[in-house]
C-alpha cells in the first residue's frame, strides 16, 4: 500500500475562525488611572499650563492577591504569569513559579495598553478590587483604575465638538428677535445694546453648547420676554397691589403674584400647561 504523505497547508492561520474571534484578539484595551498626582504636574512658565501628563511615569500594581470570583462569588487565590491564560491559582497546578514567571502590571504616564491575547493580563486587571468596572468590590475600596472605550471617547469628542459648532453658528446668526427672549432666560441684560448682549450670548452658548441647543427653541422663552417688558415697561404692575399682578394704568387684577415670586417665568408655565388666564394675558401683550 501506498503510504500517504500529510502535507502541511499554507495560508492565513486565521482562516476558519469568526472574524468576532480575530477582532477580539487583536482588540487593544485601554486602562487608565482614575485621578492625577499634582507633584508630577509641572506647569510651563509662560502659558502656565501643564508641561505633560499629570500621571507619575510608572505606576505598577500587584500580579498576584485574593479576589472575589464574579463568576463563581468565591473568594481565590490569584496570580498573573507569563504563558498562563488562567489567573486562578489552583487553575495553575504544577507550576511554582519564580519572580521573573511574573506578568509586570505597569501603567506609563497613567495608562496601560493591553491586547486581547493577554487574557492573563486582562483577567488580572478587571479581578482587583481597585478596578472601577469590577462587579463585586470591596466596601470603601478606593478606586486606581478603569477601562476606556477610546473610540467611544473620541466620538464623545467629536461630537461635543459639533455641539459646540452648532451652538456658536445659532448664537451668532440667529436674528435680533430669535436672541432677546432667550438672552433674557440666560440672565444676560437686555437693556445693554445689541452688540453687547450678542458678545454676552455667544459666551452662553460655548459655556454650555449643550443646554444652549437644548433651551433654544423653548417656547416659554418668548412668554417670559413678552411678560417682563410689560413689566419693566409698566404695563404690568406686581407690586401696585400686594400679592396681585394687575393692569398698571387701571389696576385691574389679572392673577395671583405672591411676593417674591418670578412673575415673568410664573405666566410661561401657565401658558405651557393651558392656563386660560395666563393665555389671555399674553394675546393681549401681543397685540400693544
Amino acid at each position: 500500500m501506498e503510504e500517504l504523505t500529510q502535507v502541511k497547508k499554507k495560508g492565513n492561520p486565521n482562516f476558519g475562525k469568526k472574524q468576532s474571534e480575530i477582532r477580539e484578539i487583536d482588540k487593544v484595551y485601554t486602562f487608565v488611572l482614575t485621578e492625577t498626582h499634582e507633584r508630577y504636574k509641572p506647569r510651563d512658565p509662560d502659558t502656565n499650563q501643564p508641561a505633560y501628563s499629570p500621571f507619575p511615569p510608572s505606576y505598577k500594581l500587584a500580579s498576584e492577591g485574593i479576589a472575589l470570583d464574579d463568576e463563581t462569588g468565591r473568594n481565590r487565590r490569584w496570580r498573573c504569569l507569563k504563558g498562563i491564560d488562567s489567573i486562578w491559582v489552583e487553575d495553575q497546578e504544577g507550576i511554582e513559579p519564580t519572580y521573573n514567571d511574573f506578568e509586570d502590571l505597569v501603567f506609563e504616564y497613567g495608562k496601560l495598553l493591553v491586547r486581547g491575547y493577554e487574557r492573563n493580563k486582562l483577567a488580572a486587571l478587571k479581578v482587583q478590587d481597585i478596578f472601577e468596572g469590577k462587579q463585586n468590590r470591596k466596601m470603601n475600596t478606593k478606586v486606581v483604575y478603569k477601562l476606556v472605550d477610546e473610540e467611544k471617547e473620541l466620538d464623545n469628542a467629536l461630537d461635543s465638538f459639533d455641539i459646540e459648532f452648532d451652538a456658536l453658528k445659532t448664537a451668532k446668526e440667529c436674528s435680533d428677535e430669535e436672541m432677546l427672549p432667550f438672552a433674557y432666560v440666560l440672565g444676560i441684560n437686555t437693556q445693554g445694546t445689541i452688540k453687547q448682549i450678542r458678545r454676552e450670548f455667544i459666551a452662553k452658548a460655548k459655556a454650555n453648547p449643550r443646554y444652549f441647543l437644548k433651551h433654544f427653541v423653548d417656547p416659554k422663552n418668548e412668554v417670559s420676554y413678552l411678560v417682563h417688558k410689560a413689566l419693566t415697561s409698566n404695563i404690568l404692575s406686581a407690586s401696585a397691589v400686594e400679592g396681585k399682578l394687575v393692569w398698571s394704568e387701571s389696576r385691574k387684577v389679572i392673577m395671583d403674584a405672591p411676593k417674591g415670586s418670578d412673575i415673568a417665568s410664573d405666566v410661561a408655565k401657565m401658558v405651557m400647561r393651558g392656563d386660560e388666564e395666563a393665555n389671555r394675558l399674553v394675546e393681549q401683550l401681543k397685540k400693544m
